[in-house]
């Protein structure tokens, strides 16, 4: 059976537009992305807005070049910064949902905090604007009690855990929280090369997932190789900041 493909835009495509800003959203949408993925943070006011920090962190140098914490930054600052000397604001959470909500591209959020107001705003939010459908929650496995809380919220709402250990159980993992995904990699797609050379088993943890109708993403991919790679495994859901790039060698 023929793997059916998924390109999946990290950060909304961050070569193709200013990371995590509605344009990158667009540009994802006009590039043929079949979903996007983008990161969340409270302000010191407790408004969601859409920016990459380390998790937990506060400065928001890199991206805006601001040097106030953005602990220390209300919904009213954060809207004078723009993303990476661009022209591009920094997002509400509501302009991702009305996004999601007028194209019908579906979304992935990345929680990038523990405080435990955030998962309850976000599912809320979710249900407001009625995306249980079209917007779900992934994070890094080592952070599995945030998706957890998801679950025990809203069961409903789609969760994905992103596994970094190419020794890892996953379909025992994935059980374990309920999650509707796995992705395996992210940033280190090459441990999972190299670890399958010697063990074999991918595919074989690949199929397990799958069989129990949990869907298999990896990421990021950068290359031909990587995506010849994923296919060959069966794994069809492929993470990328270049969403035609990809869609190109992935022939679709």
């Amino acid at each position: 059976m023929k793997t059916e493909v998924k390109i999946l835009a990290h950060r909304g495509g961050l070569d193709r537009a200013p990371e995590n800003t509605v344009a990158s959203f667009r540009q994802a949408l006009e590039d043929g992305a079949d979903a996007f993925e983008c990161d969340v943070r409270l302000t010191k006011d407790q408004e969601p807005i859409i920016i990459h920090t380390g998790f937990n962190e506060n400065s928001i140098h890199e991206v805006t070049s601001c040097t106030s914490p953005l602990s220390e930054l209300n919904w009213v600052d954060v809207q004078k910064l723009n993303v990476l000397d661009s022209p591009e604001p920094v997002a509400h959470l509501d302009d991702v949902l009305s996004f999601v909500k007028k194209t019908g591209l579906p979304c992935f959020i990345e929680p990038k905090e523990d405080t435990k107001s955030l998962i309850p705003l976000l599912v809320e939010r979710i249900l407001q604007f009625d995306l249980v459908d079209k917007v779900g929650i992934l994070t890094f496995y080592s952070r599995k009690e945030l998706l957890v809380q998801v679950k025990q919220i809203e069961p409903t709402i789609q969760t994905s855990a992103i596994i970094i250990n190419p020794m890892a159980n996953f379909l025992k993992a994935a059980e374990a929280i309920n999650a509707n995904r796995i992705v395996i990699g992210w940033s280190r797609i090459n441990h999972f090369r190299l670890y399958n050379v010697l063990a074999h088993s991918l595919i074989r943890k690949i199929r397990h997932l799958q069989a129990k109708g949990i869907a298999v993403e990896g990421g990021f991919v950068r290359t031909q190789r990587d995506v010849e790679w994923l296919l060959r495994h069966e794994i069809g859901g492929l993470w990328t900041d270049d969403v035609p790039k990809i869609r190109g060698f992935a022939g679709v």
